[in-house]
């Protein structure tokens, strides 16, 4: 009995830093459940939210890096978009249903 007495704090230390340990690993799988993205469409998610003439310009600037054109993030953008807010990378929600709506009726 005494040796209970004396392994009793040490086991509920030991069950209270596993709780703690698991914490954080179940608060991130909301966030682990968000599409990846890459470079390149966390840049033109960022320029969206400047505004069309910044995305236009980041895209004729960066045409011969990263082979894009307005016809091919119109495709995309709004898939991105969904990315960019589930990873919480997005500020202004208006400028960017705007810009969405203005290179879709580029296509």
């Amino acid at each position: 009995m005494s040796s209970l007495t004396r392994c009793l704090p040490s086991i509920t230390v030991a069950f209270a830093s596993a709780l703690c340990a698991c914490g954080p690993a179940l608060a991130g799988d909301s966030a682990a459940s968000c599409e990846p993205m890459g470079f390149v469409q966390k840049r033109v998610v960022e320029k969206a939210q400047v505004g069309v003439e910044a995305l236009r310009n980041y895209v004729e600037i960066t045409r011969g890096i990263h082979a894009l054109d307005m016809k091919a993030i119109a495709a995309s953008l709004d898939s991105w978009v969904s990315s960019a807010r589930c990873a919480g990378l997005v500020a202004d929600e208006e400028m960017l249903r705007q810009v969405v709506v203005a290179v879709a009726t580029t296509r």
